[in-house]
């Protein structure tokens, strides 16, 4: 180990070496390979000396393991708010939005609050797991959600050096599966009901978050000097400060919402004027809106309406109507089509019978068997009342030699048909089959 202090030397104006008038120190332990120099803030040499021991003296110790390193010895002594307040402000400067902050800033006080926490040194896993236990109120996701926000804090008070390690890092999350509230879109009539309830204004947030997927935040960011409204493709820009990526996006509007947008812009908005300044409270007048519409907000399985539940909804119409799960992923600016298809599409909309019902059947002769024979009706003059004895050929009607009508039913007017190999002379040659489930309805006679 060295240590020693001196005083730097700098060149005067008349080009001569002279002192500084302050001390520094220089010092290497025992194990390191770089010497490090820290100013002494003092021009008395004794007190420079007695500053560096000291120093020295205190890291020694702390590489010892005898005491704390000094900025934890520091932060121990500092408020648990205050360093959230720290975090919170760091947040901020690598640019983080206002609703993500303030989220955690909620969860971090209520922790503090009810768990009783005043210093680092009170966060523990025991603390916070009875808290957790006593919880009625939250979802699994809204525990795991406070779990994620402490957990947040203690490792950038890790990372800054302010505690040595996170005293909850084992802490477990709540197993959430089947428990978790899920969301569902709005079906067209509910949507019209809860467009008619809605005030003008939310009128307007609800068409464009259900017309567009925009998130509430990017709603909430939105002036008027992202809407590109009188063009024949309009659209909106998203900027990359506003979106949840961080990507600039263009979001293509329907004619009629940019209609309803041109007619709602006021006569003196210009371009930094919010589209949708009172969108502050919507996810609560959301709420009263969907009660007044007489809308089932949590439905049999679970599934909630709220603000959220419009983009839902946006990527439902786009699935029903047909569009492309690539154009629809596009749409809604997801980089994983699972969460555009699995979680963000209602299922319970898709046309899924029709779907099915749509597919051609492989066993023809069971279908045949098993159901009533479907009428067809064909351009052929009424048939006389003693019809009976020969074949008809059916060439004649749908240019089919093949078939044949095999027998008259006078009280219902139909034919049954048959199917054979061919016909010699107007006689059907070969096996005849019976065409199961085949009937022609005939006019009947005057």
């Amino acid at each position: 180990m060295s240590a020693y202090v001196y005083r730097p030397r700098r060149k005067n104006q008349s080009g001569k070496s002279v002192p500084e008038k302050n001390y520094r120190g220089r010092y290497r332990l025992e194990g390191d390979y770089k010497v490090t120099e820290i100013a002494l803030h003092t021009s008395d040499k004794q007190v420079a000396q007695k500053r560096l021991k000291d120093i020295v003296r205190e890291k020694e110790m702390e590489r010892e393991g005898l005491i704390a390193p000094k900025l934890q010895r520091e932060s121990a002594d500092k408020l648990l708010l205050d360093h959230m307040r720290d975090y919170i402000r760091n947040l901020e400067t690598l640019g983080r939005d206002d609703e993500y902050r303030n989220r955690l800033e909620v969860r971090i006080e209520r922790l503090v609050k009810e768990c009783k926490w005043r210093f680092a040194k009170d966060v523990t896993t025991d603390s916070f797991s009875n808290w957790r236990s006593k919880q009625t109120r939250f979802a699994p996701k809204t525990l795991n959600d406070h779990l994620d926000a402490i957990s947040s804090l203690m490792n950038w008070m890790v990372e800054s050096e302010r505690i040595a390690a996170n005293p909850i890092h084992k802490v477990k999350k709540v197993d959430k599966r089947g428990r978790q509230a899920k969301r569902r879109a709005f079906t067209d009539d509910e949507f019209e009901k809860l467009l008619t309830t809605a005030n003008p204004n939310r009128r307007q947030v609800y068409l464009t978050a259900a017309y567009t997927g925009m998130r509430k935040g990017e709603l909430i960011a939105l002036v008027w000097g992202d809407c590109h409204l009188d063009g024949e493709r309009p659209y909106i820009s998203a900027r990359a400060v506003t979106t949840k990526d961080s990507k600039d996006a263009t979001i293509p509007l329907h004619v009629r919402l940019a209609a309803e947008l041109i007619n709602a812009r006021p006569d003196d908005a210009n371009d930094n004027t919010p589209v949708f300044p009172f969108m502050k409270d919507i996810s609560h007048a959301i709420r009263r809106d969907i009660e007044r519409a007489g809308l089932v907000r949590i439905d049999t399985m679970g599934r909630k309406l709220d603000f959220h539940a419009l983009r839902y909804t946006f990527a439902t119409k786009l699935a029903r109507e047909g569009t492309s799960q690539r154009t629809t992923q596009e749409l809604m600016r997801h980089s994983d089509p699972k969460m555009t298809a699995q979680i963000y599409t209602d299922a319970s909309q898709l046309p899924t019978f029709d779907a099915v019902n749509s597919l051609s059947w492989a066993d023809k002769k069971r279908e045949c068997e098993d159901s009533d024979p479907p009428l067809i009706s064909p351009l052929i003059s009424p048939l006389p009342a003693d019809v009976s004895g020969p074949l008809l050929s059916f060439a004649d009607i749908f240019n089919e030699p093949a078939y044949a009508i095999e027998a008259v039913d006078l009280e219902s007017f139909s034919l049954t048909l048959t199917h054979s190999d061919g016909f010699q002379n107007g006689v059907p040659t070969g096996i005849r089959t019976p065409v199961a489930g085949m009937k022609i309805q005939c006019p009947r006679p005057d």
